[in-house]
């Protein structure tokens, strides 16, 4: 019976941390990039249909200084931008609902 040969695998050095994208330096509109550039919620809010009101969105959280309802820092301005753009649909639904000239107002 033939022996076999241990196979020894040798680990690899690890990469340099320095080819790790840093967080503040990520311009490509992934949504970490707080306050982002504002071509590029005009971008977001454009593909949303919404073009018109980015200038509101982005008027607003400066106003709060890109933090949430309990102070705390926004991380991803997208997932706001998100909330914020549901929460003006609903604001729309809710003012044609209770407007006299809707036929299913009461």
């Amino acid at each position: 019976m033939k022996r076999k040969a241990k196979r020894i695998i040798q680990q690899l050095p690890k990469a340099p941390l320095a080819n790790l994208k840093i967080r503040g330096q990520n311009l490509d509109g992934s949504g970490v990039n707080v306050p982002p550039d504002r071509f590029v919620v005009h971008i977001y809010f454009d593909q949303k249909d919404l073009a018109e009101f980015a200038d509101v969105f982005l008027a607003e959280q400066e106003l709060m200084q890109w933090k949430t309802g309990t102070s705390t820092p926004i991380r991803n301005w997208k997932v706001c931008a998100a909330d914020w753009i549901f929460d003006h649909r609903q604001r729309l639904k809710r003012r044609s609902r209770l407007s006299p000239y809707c036929s299913e107002s009461i």
